[in-house]
């Protein structure tokens, strides 16, 4: 079975998580031939694996002197083969714009994206595209579909797109999918509300997800009296929360806790960011690691003794899985999604977003009682393994392609690692504040 996956940007540092879900397909069979709409960047490429993706992955936005030829070519091929899925291609494109000149000009561009993935589509007998994210990626592989005569579905992750549902055409693209993988029960109920309750069927909750073994490094040894090493892995802009939690290291120190803090990702605010941690007076208590990959952040995990995420929006981060299977406590915010990933008590810490206090209380309960702390390791542990193990979700993924690609007499039963699995037990009590 051949299916096509189309990101806006692949491979990148943030869609690890695609690598791992493409990687899962192959093993179970399917042939997912992997679509960028724009080229990876260089600081994008920080693994092997990540560069031998990008190697095998079609770009469609071209690049070089014969860019306009090919441009050109697949307007013309298109128009003179099928003139009328070539103009009906080009409403759906207009259907998808954004209000104003700019948002004219781009769904233009996304029409001529789409005329190319429809050329590669039918070199390579793609019959469904897959799209990441409800951007462009979504636009592109909605419109190539028209051109097709073939199927598209997407996943959709949040928060972006929620918080302008009609510039992002967002139930325009829902009605039209054959199939919406959410990430989250929370994201399935966002779209709910686009859809009528004849179309909730093609919701499908399908997690995102790591591979438990890749993060069963040995941690650290600990030494008593040593500093609190807080880590928190996320992209430096203004919904990750960096300000709530730079104050919250100043709590701490404040209340007298020794305590050091790695960020790791970049952004735009990392220069307002230093300047904070230099007006807060803890400069010397952070440091700024800027984009890693996997290979240092398996390492990071290990040596931390907190793992923080002090978002204001998300969808269930990544980042919050793959700790969590390293063995690392996490504290996070009570937000969208993640209450789903962590249990306060069992699986992790839950905070008000936007709470530097609340944070500290929580980052220190987690110190002051290893026992309970570690069991939350144990209950996180079991989490991912159960509910967000790739090596489980991949299966669920194959079988809902499936059922969208093959006539129902030919699909095999689902698979038994797709079933609905148990959460873990009674929260724990961890000391400090109510949080």
């Amino acid at each position: 079975m051949r299916i096509g996956y189309v990101v806006s940007r692949y491979p990148a540092v943030s869609h690890t998580f695609i690598l791992r879900e493409v990687v899962g397909l192959r093993r179970l069979g399917w042939e997912v031939v992997t679509v960028s709409v724009r080229a990876a960047a260089r600081g994008d490429l920080l693994t092997e694996a990540d560069r031998a993706e990008a190697t095998s992955t079609r770009v469609l936005v071209p690049r070089g002197p014969l860019a306009g030829l090919r441009v050109l070519t697949a307007v013309v091929a298109t128009l003179c083969g099928s003139p009328a899925r070539f103009f009906r291609a080009a409403k759906t494109a207009w259907g998808l714009h954004r209000p104003g000149f700019k948002g004219t000009l781009w769904a233009f561009f996304y029409f001529l994206e789409a005329l190319i993935l429809h050329r590669l589509c039918v070199r390579q007998n793609l019959r469904h595209l897959h799209a990441h994210f409800a951007n462009v990626a979504s636009d592109v592989s909605m419109i190539a579909a028209v051109l097709n005569g073939g199927t598209f579905s997407f996943t959709m992750h949040g928060p972006t797109e929620f918080f302008d549902i009609p510039g992002h055409r967002l139930a325009e693209k829902a009605r039209a999918a054959t199939a919406i993988f959410c990430i989250s029960d929370f994201a399935r109920s966002q779209l709910m509300g686009l859809l009528p309750p004849g179309e909730w069927g093609k919701l499908h909750v399908v997690h995102c997800g790591v591979d438990p073994g890749q993060f069963a490094t040995a941690r650290a040894a600990r030494v008593v009296g040593a500093p609190m090493e807080l880590l928190c892995v996320a992209r430096l802009a203004p919904v990750k929360g960096h300000a709530i939690l730079l104050h919250a290291l100043h709590e701490l120190v404040q209340r007298g806790a020794e305590a050091r803090l790695t960020l790791v990702g970049d952004g735009p605010l990392r220069g307002d960011l230093e300047r904070l941690a230099g007006e807060l007076r803890v400069s010397d208590r952070v440091k700024f690691m800027g984009s890693v990959g996997q290979d240092v952040i398996h390492q990071l995990y290990a040596a931390a003794d907190v793992f923080v995420l002090p978002s204001f929006a998300e969808g269930v981060p990544v980042v919050l899985m793959e700790a969590m299977a390293a063995g690392c406590p996490v504290v996070a915010t009570r937000i969208a999604g993640i209450p789903e990933l962590i249990e306060r008590g069992v699986t992790g810490m839950l905070v008000t977003p936007g709470r530097p206090d609340l944070l500290a209380d929580a980052i220190l309960g987690v110190r002051a009682n290893p026992a309970a702390a570690e069991r939350m390791v144990e209950g996180a542990r079991e989490k991912i393994r159960l509910e967000f193990n790739i090596l489980r979700v991949a299966p669920q993924i194959s079988d809902i392609f499936r059922s969208l690609l093959e006539p129902a007499t030919q699909r095999p039963a689902a698979s038994p690692l797709a079933a609905p699995v148990a959460r873990p037990a009674a929260p724990v009590a961890v000391e400090g504040r109510s949080v």
